[in-house]
């Protein structure tokens, strides 16, 4: 467990100090020490993953007792007393004394010997009064609380509030924070919904309906997805419900009985590729690309998985305009890369790396491929746009723009096209704009742009 503690802490480090992604960094650790057994992995997860996530708040505890402020301390001094903290608060698995214990021991194996007395005198301390911390109050300061109690830095929780409002606010950042199902879609092949949820519940594993959609399923606790009923021969696929919605939409825009031409113009790992080419009443073929081969294998071992054949894959660059494309498809996904603040129950890193300015800098790029992909679109075809952010100038303003600049294309409202439990997230322009924390889904943005001429 010595070692474990030491591989979380370089987690940690690697994320927080260097920044590296959360599942970077544990696939790395796991990859270079095989001979960690499984009890260890859960460990170095839990305890790197949860101070990764709880950062904010065991920054805001160590500032109350170090006199030093956090941000100057040394940074593996910083962060040996952030694991601690956590396993104080939050591992009730671990004994205190074990947690103070064991830090000192790292603070010495990592060189700093001198400050051992140090982290041993501020832990306890901690430890002593760990259920008697103030927090800040959430009448006279709103967002410090929201920013403190959930983890999230004051500029993003200022930034949320003025996408969503306080109270949808709060609803999101605890849902960030909850535990949450793995949600599936089912595809029929071998196994249908009904064989999978019964499999499932025999196993012992709790199954719930979709919130939005009738072949999909939330599983508790499933264990390793890859030895479940149905895996190998494709019968489900791991997706959110809100990653399912631009797919879904585009097959209600196609007329049943019609063959069609698709393009997934950033499709990796390929979810919304796969359940568009599983369309029953229709003949669709799908382009799906993306920007890498590395990404395109993704997608051919999900085709694959899956048995899908009605789909080519190829690397391309989705800012560089292809020629032979032009007025070829009848439905563009563009499923674009973004800031990501829909997800960060799932990618929880995000909430350290994400800058106002790359914001802007997201916006701008899916600008232009928007614009180009109003090329490869056919006369009464579609543009189905979506991000998993909630951030105005990546959805809405990026639409607007793209409006002016293509008097050719307009906003189609998507009300008709959604089932009805997605109706609430309607806006007012027609665009679906799911809040996590009100739906126990994602965040997510879909907007569909029809060219008229």
């Amino acid at each position: 467990m010595d070692n474990a503690r030491i591989q979380a802490l370089e987690i940690v480090v690697d994320v927080l100090e260097n920044g590296s992604y959360c599942n970077v960094s544990l696939n790395r650790c796991f990859d270079k020490k095989k001979q960690l057994d499984d009890r260890d992995k859960r460990f170095i997860s839990m305890l790197s993953l949860g101070t990764i996530e709880r950062a904010v708040e065991l920054d805001y505890i160590l500032s109350l007792y170090c006199k030093k402020p956090v941000n100057k301390l040394k940074p593996y001094i910083r962060n040996i007393l952030r694991i601690s903290v956590y396993q104080i608060k939050y591992m009730e698995q671990v004994p205190d004394r074990a947690a103070v214990n064991e830090a000192v021991k790292m603070t010495v194996r990592k060189g700093y010997g001198a400050l051992k007395g140090y982290v041993n005198g501020v832990l306890r301390n901690i430890a002593g009064s760990i259920n008697d911390i103030p927090y800040p109050d959430s009448k006279k300061e709103p967002v410090r609380y929201l920013s403190i109690v959930y983890s999230v830095p004051e500029w993003l929780v200022r930034h949320y509030i003025k996408e969503i409002g306080y109270d949808d606010t709060e609803k999101t950042l605890r849902y960030f924070m909850d535990s949450h199902d793995v949600t599936i879609r089912c595809t029929g092949n071998v196994y249908n919904k009904t064989e999978l949820a019964d499999s499932f519940i025999s196993s012992g594993i709790e199954v719930k309906n979709g919130e939005f959609f009738e072949y999909a399923l939330k599983l508790n606790n499933p264990g390793a997805i890859t030895g479940l009923t149905g895996y190998k021969e494709g019968s489900f696929a791991v997706q959110d419900e809100s990653s399912m919605i631009p797919a879904h939409i585009a097959d209600k825009l196609l007329d049943k009985g019609g063959s069609y031409n698709v393009l997934d113009i950033c499709a990796a790992p390929g979810g919304k590729s796969m359940q568009l080419a599983t369309s029953r009443d229709k003949k669709v073929h799908i382009d799906a690309r993306d920007i890498s081969e590395e990404k395109t294998a993704l997608i051919a071992d999900n085709a694959k998985r899956l048995n899908i054949d009605n789909i080519s894959i190829s690397a391309a660059d989705a800012l560089i305009t292809d020629m032979s494309c032009m007025e070829k498809y009848d439905i563009v996904i563009a499923d674009l890369p973004c800031s990501g603040l829909g997800v960060l129950a799932k990618k929880n890193d995000i909430k350290y790396n994400v800058s106002e300015e790359g914001m802007k800098e997201l916006a701008l790029m899916q600008g232009k491929i928007l614009d180009i992909t109003a090329g490869y679109v056919k006369e009464n075809g579609y543009i189905v746009f979506s991000t998993c952010t909630l951030n105005r100038c990546e959805n809405e303003d990026n639409v607007g723009i793209f409006l002016e600049k293509h008097n050719n294309f307009e906003n189609i409202n998507l009300k008709k096209y959604v089932p009805q439990a997605l109706e609430k997230f309607i806006t007012a322009d027609g665009m679906v704009k799911v809040i996590p924390g009100k739906a126990c889904a994602d965040g997510f943005f879909v907007a569909v742009l029809k060219r008229k001429l």
